[in-house]
């Protein structure tokens, strides 16, 4: 007797992808659409002051290479993480303020996750309401906690783009298969930060693997054209060898890729070398962010561990089984996959593996969760931390964006199943609204209490201009640097500032002997001779502090006291703010060994250009980080620069000079040249090879 055909569902309508997707955002995400924003975790204190710098710089027609804000400046594409060379942000934050354009970029980045994933679901056979449940589970249960963590987002649009670009490639040979699959690699580089594209490349490569080795070794028994009149293994060893053609394609196309990102990748390379994670140390623990393996039961028992009243952080410090040593927090350790579609996973296995019904798919699927959970674990750090890049990213944690990737994959497939075998339209009707209404309500609703990030109606960025401080240091005669409590968030100010927080800089802000003499015990607010000395040299202008420095001793002059209604908000202080001047503040420019004056003619980001005045021969010191990338010249001439502990210095004779400092980052021109040979190329393959390959 003739086995049954498989069942059938209908495919989904494409709108309803786009229908869903944003009426998603606006479940989660309310007040974004009306001008609220995001506060918490590293909104303010790192994603928001580079945002910040880069729409300021794009509105003046420049594209920040150098961002001199940040302590003494560091090279942008080299952190990365302000994604400088991210078209959406190059569009963005050039039409809009910084606060309207996070919110376009966060939503927008939903959405298309959202389109993303369902899109990917169908490219591997979940034609119907399954790839709606897809989407929900990968975009809804893994990014919403980490909704401060901008770059998570935006590096988890690509990943279901990339795996679906290669699965539709492998089965119809289109070469525009192969130019999504390189772009794809390219922006999710540009995007900014690298742990999720790594994801992506490995969950890649052991897909293409798997689809290449299985097909090679197992005949599928593709439908042999009737237009074909040889032998059908004839057809069956061109069906295997196009797809080793495939997979040498796929290859290639990720190499294109990386070269598509090369400006932000040799920089981040560059700068890697001259980093305080040159080397992994002690100071660096790759397993830090790992989840607890006592913790993975929040999978099947939410409500244990999302309650309001408990100190999650703490309480997973205290997990006995299997911890190991290293710390995590619940963001990172943070894996759930909705009640709904966790039970419909367990139910459909045990039945499966009753049956012994697996698929070769499935299977690849369920090694994916495992292998990604028992990595994001921790355990596997001793080791998978000498293996390059597993020992780089901290955050094991973060793996489990795979196992959310799978799961949605199989749920979605599950679904389609389960409605395909229904044949009372009100029944089917009733088992896709509930599953899908169930798990967003679930989604929505359970996991409240995780993420570090609240929405706020009047976020602290939307009263940029109406700050006074802004308006007093923007108005100095001279560009200022000023000594903060909150790192980064002055930079908010338009103005630079001290100390910093990178989680990937120069390894000038991280050396003892550079750095800020620590109080004993450690005090912002604390006044010595040493700590003022250091202030000095280090070109601040003014300082800004929780409380009355005169008590102190400081040698301050007070300017203004009271509230500011964005530092006060970014900061949740009620509090009052005091900003004064140092006494005998050299500024950005100071004399060693000479006498004279300098006027500022221009200071930019790429650029910086004095007038000298010099009685006496001496070196001029710009307080600004010295860094091989930056030439100076002299008179239009180019002149030899000393390094001064970790400043730029520049000898002068007695008389009157021009002094100009250019910033000309080889790795960025280097990267430029490659990325734009990459896409010739890229366009001329895509020319020629306008077929099936």
């Amino acid at each position: 007797m003739p086995a049954s055909p498989p069942p059938v569902v209908k495919p989904v309508p494409a709108w309803w992808w786009l229908v869903l997707s944003v009426g998603m955002t606006w479940l989660f995400w309310p007040a974004l659409w009306t001008s609220g924003g995001l506060v918490g975790g590293d909104v303010y204190s790192y994603s928001l002051p580079q945002k910040t710098f880069l729409a300021d710089s794009l509105h003046t027609g420049v594209i920040p290479l150098w961002n001199p804000l940040t302590g003494h400046g560091y090279p942008v594409l080299g952190e990365s993480q302000t994604g400088a060379l991210y078209p959406l942000h190059l569009l963005v934050y050039s039409l809009l303020d910084v606060g309207t354009g996070w919110n376009v970029v966060l939503i927008g980045h939903y959405v298309a996750a959202f389109i993303a994933m369902a899109w990917c679901a169908r490219a591997f056979g979940v034609t119907g309401p399954g790839a709606l449940l897809a989407a929900v589970v990968y975009v809804y249960a893994w990014f919403p906690v980490r909704a401060f963590l901008d770059w998570a987002i935006l590096g988890g649009v690509y990943l279901p783009l990339a795996l679906g670009a290669a699965e539709r490639f492998f089965v119809t040979g289109r070469s525009r298969f192969l130019a999504l699959l390189s772009v794809s690699f390219a922006l999710q580089l540009l995007g900014g930060h690298y742990q999720i594209a790594f994801c992506t490349w490995l969950l890649g490569g052991a897909f293409v693997l798997f689809r290449s080795l299985y097909l090679l070794r197992v005949p599928l028994a593709p439908p042999v054209p009737s237009s074909f009149q040889g032998p059908e293994e004839h057809w069956q060893s061109q069906w295997h060898t196009r797809h080793a053609r495939s997979t040498l394609c796929i290859a290639i196309a990720f190499v294109f890729g990386v070269a598509l990102a090369a400006p932000q990748l040799l920089a981040s390379w560059e700068l890697k070398s001259r980093s305080q994670r040159a080397a992994v140390g002690a100071d660096h623990d790759p397993a830090y962010g790992h989840i607890p393996p006592g913790y993975l039961t929040q999978i099947i028992a939410p409500w244990f561990w999302y309650d309001a009243q408990l100190d999650l952080d703490a309480a997973l410090q205290r997990l006995p089984l299997g911890q190991i040593a290293s710390g995590t927090n619940k963001v990172e350790a943070h894996c759930y996959f909705g009640v709904a579609p966790t039970l419909l996973l367990i139910a459909w296995a045990l039945l499966a593996l009753r049956r012994r019904a697996f698929r070769a798919q499935d299977i690849f699927w369920l090694c994916v969760i495992m292998a990604s959970l028992i990595y994001a674990t921790g355990w596997l750090m001793p080791v998978m931390k000498v293996i390059p890049g597993f020992n780089f990213f901290r955050g094991p944690g973060r793996a489990s964006i795979l196992a959310t990737f799978a799961v949605a994959l199989l749920v979605g497939r599950l679904l389609d199943a389960w409605v395909a075998g229904i044949t009372c339209p009100n029944r089917r009707r009733a088992v896709i609204v509930g599953m899908l209404g169930v798990t967003i309500f679930d989604l929505w609703f359970v996991p409240t209490t995780v993420s570090y990030a609240v929405v706020v109606s009047q976020p602290p960025i939307a009263f940029r201009a109406d700050s006074p401080v802004r308006k007093l240091l923007l108005a100095e005669p001279g560009p200022v640097r000023l000594y903060a409590p909150g790192a980064n968030v002055p930079n908010l100010l338009g103005v630079a500032s001290t100390p910093v927080y990178l989680g990937f800089g120069p390894r000038e802000y991280f050396a003892p002997e550079f750095t800020l003499p620590e109080a004993d015990p450690p005090d912002f607010h604390a006044f010595t001779s040493q700590r003022l000395q250091w202030l000095r040299n280090a070109g601040v202008t003014h300082v800004l502090s929780f409380e009355p420095l005169e008590r102190r001793g400081w040698p301050v002059e007070l300017l203004w006291a009271g509230l500011d209604p964005m530092l006060n908000r970014a900061w949740a202080r009620q509090e009052p703010l005091f900003l004064y001047r140092l006494h005998d503040a050299t500024g950005r420019f100071r004399w060693d060994g000479g006498v004279g004056s300098v006027g500022v003619v221009d200071y930019g980001p790429h650029q910086i250009h004095v007038r000298a005045e010099v009685t006496a021969a001496g070196t001029l010191v710009l307080t600004d980080l010295d860094d091989p990338d930056w030439i100076v010249t002299v008179d239009g001439q180019l002149a030899s620069s000393s390094r001064i502990n970790m400043y730029r210095g520049v000898a002068l004779s007695a008389g009157s000079h021009e002094v100009v400092w250019s910033y000309r980052p080889r790795s960025v021109y280097w990267g430029a040249i490659l990325s734009a040979g990459a896409l010739l190329l890229l366009l001329t393959m895509g020319w020629y090879g306008r077929r099936t390959w």
